[in-house]
């Protein structure tokens, strides 16, 4: 048997997880299903192929013993062009093309469509074919074997009062529920763990499938269902883009661990944080948590279990209720004090990895009291307002820099007038590479040339001093979230019943288990 059993069925003994054995079949299988797609040609953008792509990969790659596939993508077998990517650019390079594209920038750059190019599909990604794969797949599954889902797709907000019950968008304008889906995982025999990683926007909601319904209220499913997710419950997420240049994905990062690559092939930072040499799921998220450069708060199904029934002595932060002494002996509870290091002290290796390397980039000493990350963070937060502020009075000025653009541009039209015209300017002749040079000065000469260019650059100033604002404030939320979570977790056993604190570990546990497939 490889190592991976023997830890796998090691950590379900040793946690009393009654369902599992110490000893699992020789034979067992993971059974991976990869939802991908939109929900339409115009939404259905080529990052979304080459994720699934990318993971088609790590897993020839990467996992060793028996697998079954089932691959659902936008329209399926239909040989109709549904994927969205970029035109090959007809504008030859150099100073002036790239003057034009800024003149006559609208809003992102041309598409065309061509059909997908992801093969061995199973069908179309949509609720009827995918519920019926699951089902099959589950009458087969026996002890020992695990179910790994797969979503680079779209999501949607939840609806009505279950503010958890986001949706996957399905090709057609279809899509499913996080309380669907759960109903179709009820079928999963109770012996075969369900992990779960999902990148569609409001991705978390999908974590409360752990509980009945996916609705908290009804309390913890008896299946064991975990995950890890880009993004929050309520907000969008990165990574949705008709090119595939910038890969700055959570998805990206994650598969990427196993492969020691991100999807367009950047090399990554070694998580093996506990010197196993192994990488598990967790140390995967990890490595999502601290090098994507995007708006996204990633989140693991372990965590919502704590924010639910754990509790930080004298403290609320992001909707976690204060704990009072009425409610519980908060003597006994472990607080967000101390200094960083010692907090983190008892956490597992992937989560000091975490906070180690935010704290890096976020020049914050783990030496220092955690009271500091606060300061910083309220400061940050001062500094984020402003950039929205700045970019909302750039916004206001913006009526000056149109009329020097529309001046100069007329301009423009009285000596070249196709460079003028947005429809025309990339089929112009005057674009040729060896002509750009001359042409260029010619250009600078024109009446506003330098009111113009001057606009162009305040304008992407403010833009990049704001996104920039966007992303520290953004890395500042996961280390505190991290913080969060390590003190959650020394409170659980304190304030929670045995079953509760059971499951938690039966999940960790799922959480640090590996790629590989049992033997």
């Amino acid at each position: 048997m490889m190592r991976s059993t023997i830890v796998r069925g090691f950590l379900f003994t040793c946690l009393g997880w009654g369902m599992f054995t110490s000893t699992l079949p020789v034979h067992a299988t993971d059974y991976f299903v990869t939802l991908g797609g939109g929900y339409n040609p115009g939404g259905n953008q080529a990052s979304l192929e080459a994720n699934v792509l990318f993971f088609q990969d790590v897993l020839r790659e990467k996992h060793r013993g028996s697998r079954i596939d089932s691959v659902f993508f936008a329209d399926g077998y239909d040989e109709q062009a549904d994927l969205q990517i970029v035109s090959p650019s007809k504008v030859p390079p150099g100073p002036l093309s790239d003057l034009l594209k800024r003149l006559h920038f609208r809003g992102g750059p041309e598409v065309s469509y061509r059909n997908h190019e992801v093969h061995g599909i199973a069908g179309p990604l949509a609720p009827e074919p995918i519920a019926n794969n699951l089902r099959r797949n589950a009458s087969q599954m026996k002890a020992g074997d695990r179910l790994i889902i797969y979503a680079t797709a779209h999501g949607e907000q939840a609806k009505g009062e279950n503010k958890f019950n986001t949706f996957i968008s399905c090709w057609d304008n279809q899509r499913f529920s996080a309380k669907q889906f759960t109903e179709w995982l009820d079928e999963v025999p109770q012996e075969v763990p369900v992990l779960l990683v999902m990148a569609q926007c409001y991705c978390g909601g999908f974590a409360h499938t752990m509980f009945k319904d996916a609705d908290v209220s009804q309390g913890l499913s008896e299946r064991i269902r975990c995950g890890f997710f880009a993004q929050q419950h309520d907000l969008p997420a990165a990574g949705c883009r008709p090119d595939i240049e910038n890969d700055e994905e959570y998805s990206s990062f994650f598969w990427g661990a196993f492969a020691g690559r991100s999807r367009n092939g950047k090399s990554l930072i070694n998580v093996d944080c506990n010197g196993d040499g192994l990488i598990s799921f967790a140390e995967a998220h990890a490595q999502a948590v601290v090098v994507s450069e995007t708006i996204d708060i990633p989140l693991r199904t372990s965590e919502v279990l704590l924010r639910q029934f754990s509790r930080i002595a004298s403290y609320e932060h992001r909707g976690l209720p204060e704990t009072k002494a009425s409610e519980v002996d908060t003597v006994n509870l472990s607080g967000m004090t101390g200094d960083i290091q010692t907090l983190i002290r008892s956490a597992s290796a992937d989560m000091i990895f975490t906070v180690t390397e935010l704290c890096r980039q976020l020049s914050i000493d783990p030496g220092n009291d955690v009271t500091r990350v606060f300061e910083e963070y309220s400061l940050q937060q001062d500094e984020f307002q402003e950039a929205r502020r700045s970019a909302s009075r750039g916004r206001r000025n913006r009526g000056a820099g149109r009329r020097d653009t529309r001046e100069f541009r007329n301009s423009l039209a009285e000596n070249w007038p196709e460079l003028a015209d947005r429809s025309r300017w990339r089929n112009s002749d005057l674009l040729a590479t060896e002509r750009q040079a001359d042409l260029m000065e010619q250009v600078k000469e024109l009446p506003g040339y330098g009111q113009v260019v001057e606009y162009f650059e305040q304008r992407e100033g403010i833009s990049k001093r704001a996104e920039a604002a966007e992303l520290r404030d953004v890395k500042f939320q996961r280390l505190i979230n991290t913080l969060e979570i390590i003190v959650l977790e020394q409170n659980l056993p304190r304030v929670a019943t045995p079953e509760v604190v059971s499951r938690y570990k039966q999940i960790v546990a799922v959480e640090q288990s590996t790629l590989q497939a049992n033997q």
